[in-house]
This record gives structure tokens, C-alpha cells and sequence, in this order.
């Protein structure tokens, strides 16, 4: 039996055939024509547990409730991300593979990564900002610490001992820096896979202290399971109300947000990409979807794309003369 595809695809050709441009047809225009029409694929360069990981499961619903079709997340850990990253760069520009990306693995990991696999300015379409957040610094609760003062004056007397300092991605690591630079005092960063397994670190004492995304640590923070001392934003996150800023915590001027986005592969059909901002730009403004992002401490982002990749290349900007005086560059 022939399909309605095959069909749609015969009558095409007879008539393109007729006006001597049968030639231009091609199955991949008519399955862009008609996107998604089949499973797409959501990548998270990092483990579950995490903002971007949480966004991203959220943002898979969303868009299959409207596109009709099926939006999976896959993670791909490891390498502040650069794994998931690289692997989206180098996927077919079909739309059928896309990008969930914090903002560290499109910005910081350039400036302190040495051989990337993937080009941020480059390698991608934007599609949609999906939201800004503080992140949140935490502390195992057996420390004591009660608030940043408590931690810095811990750190100052340790006799020559660092705080250890637990990294889920190159970004949080490079704020947490920026933070002991301003405070006078030295973390030593041991790298973990993901919020997820971050979190777990601090909570049973493997670490001292982390910066984490504040949608990874809302419930341990609630719970008491972790200590909040402070954002990194400069109002405090309306998801963790009671944590003070590091700026109130003797820090004035201290502001430091950072986002997640949604991308494609470079070369993604124009079709394509419109189909997906048209439905984020509905997404974004859902009062549901306003209220989940809030729950996680994040504020809604948008589709505008030009704004996006203008942001990409500014924050590289930024982040590269910070990461250069932490020794943070590739080596």
C-alpha cells in the first residue's frame, strides 16, 4: 500500500517533472516541509539533576504537546559538558537533534577548554533563550556555616587549607573563583559529572562547599539536607526567598546570572528553526510554564535569536580576561 508520504512525494515530482525541475525535489526538503515527523532528540551535555537537565525534560513536553510528536533528553556527560556539545555540532542540521545548553558550555568552556570540539559562534542556530538564574552557594550543614562571612573566616584560618569546592561545570567554577577573588580566599575544585552528583557530594561531605544552578539545590536547601548561604544574583532568587545575595553578604556590586538555551546544528533548515521559536514563543509565555521556571529560580527567556547569539559572543568577551586572571585558560 503507498503511503500518504509517497504519494504527496509522486504528485510532487510529476508536476516539478512537467516544469523541467524534478531535479530539485528531494526527500530531505519534503521532510523538512513537513517537521517533525518523527522522534527528536534533546541533548543535555550533563547528568540529571540539574537545571539544564530539568528544562529540558520540561521543554521536551512542551514541545511534543504542540508539534505532535515525540521530544526525547538524552544526557551526555562529561567534560563541563563539551561531550554533549561537540556530539550536537556534529549532527545532521535536520532538526531532529537540538541542544540544551547552559551558558558555561557555550561561553566559558572556549575561554578555558583547550582543543573544543565545537565553535559556539559558529557550530549553531540559536533557537530560544530559555531562562536566567542565579546559582546558589551551598554548604554541607555538619560545617556550621551560616552565612558567607562564616565560610570566608573558615577558609582564612584553615592554616594554608583550601575549602574544596565541588564543580559541576567550567561556568560555576569560574563565578566561584570570581567569588574568592573578591573574598580573599582559595578553593580547591573537584570536578563531577553533573548537579546531580555535585549535590550529593556536598551532602555527604565529599566536598565542603559548592556553586551550584539553584533548580538543582531548591529542594536539598528547603529540606536542610544543604546549607544556603547565598546567590549569585543581584535580588534574590524568588525560589530560595530566605538566601540572601552574596552582594548583602558584604559583597556590593557582586551580580553574576547565568542561562540556558535551546540550539541546533548550523545549517538547520529555515523552516525548521521558525517552527520551533514559533512554538517556544508560545511555550515561554504559558502561565504554567512562567510558574515552573520560577519554581526553579529562573526568569523566562525568548526566541529572539539574534539577541542570543549577540549574548554568546558578548559573555565570551567577558568571561575570557576573567578566566585569564584565574589561570583558567587552556594550556
Amino acid at each position: 500500500m503507498i503511503t500518504r508520504n509517497k504519494n504527496q512525494r509522486r504528485t510532487l515530482l510529476k508536476a516539478c517533472a512537467a516544469l523541467g525541475l524534478a531535479g530539485a525535489v528531494t526527500m530531505p526538503a519534503l521532510a523538512n516541509a513537513q517537521y517533525p515527523d518523527r522522534p527528536v532528540k534533546i541533548v543535555v551535555g550533563f547528568a540529571p539533576g540539574g537545571t539544564n537537565d530539568i528544562v529540558a525534560r520540561v521543554i521536551a513536553s512542551k514541545l511534543g504537546e504542540r508539534l505532535k510528536q515525540t521530544f526525547v533528553v538524552e544526557n551526555k556527560p562529561g567534560a563541563a559538558s563539551a561531550i554533549g556539545t561537540g556530539m550536537v555540532a556534529k549532527a545532521a542540521p535536520d532538526g531532529y537533534t537540538l541542544l540544551v545548553s547552559s551558558s558555561g558550555g557555550l561561553t566559558v568552556n572556549p575561554v578555558t577548554m583547550k582543543d573544543l570540539s565545537y565553535n559556539p559562534e559558529t557550530d549553531f542556530e540559536a533557537i530560544a533563550l530559555l531562562g536566567t538564574f542565579p546559582l546558589a552557594l551551598i554548604s554541607n550543614p555538619k560545617l556550621g556555616f551560616n552565612s558567607v562571612q562564616d565560610l570566608v573566616k573558615a577558609a582564612k584560618t584553615r592554616q594554608g587549607d583550601t575549602l574544596n569546592h565541588g564543580v559541576a561545570s567550567s561556568s560555576f567554577q569560574l563565578v566561584t573563583e570570581m567569588f574568592g577573588k573578591e573574598a580573599g580566599v582559595k578553593f580547591t575544585h573537584i570536578t563531577y559529572r553533573g548537579s546531580g552528583p555535585t549535590l550529593e557530594a556536598v551532602m555527604k561531605g565529599e566536598v565542603d562547599v559548592a556553586m551550584q544552578d539553584t533548580a538543582a539545590v531548591v529542594g536539598a536547601v528547603k529540606n536542610g539536607m544543604v546549607k544556603g548561604l547565598a546567590v549569585t544574583t543581584a535580588q534574590r532568587s524568588p525560589a530560595l526567598p530566605d538566601v540572601p545575595t552574596i552582594a548583602e553578604s558584604g559583597f556590593p556590586g557582586f551580580d553574576v546570572p547565568i542561562w540556558t538555551a535551546l540550539m541546533a546544528p548550523k545549517g538547520t533548515p529555515d523552516n525548521v528553526l521558525k517552527t520551533l521559536r514559533t512554538a517556544m514563543a508560545d511555550i515561554l509565555v504559558e502561565p504554567d510554564m512562567i510558574e515552573r521556571l520560577a519554581q526553579l529560580g529562573m526568569n523566562p527567556g525568548n526566541v529572539d535569536a539574534d539577541a542570543l547569539q549577540k549574548r554568546i559572543r558578548d559573555d565570551i568577551a567577558r568571561w575570557r580576561p576573567l578566566a585569564e586572571a584565574a589561570k583558567m585558560t587552556p594550556q
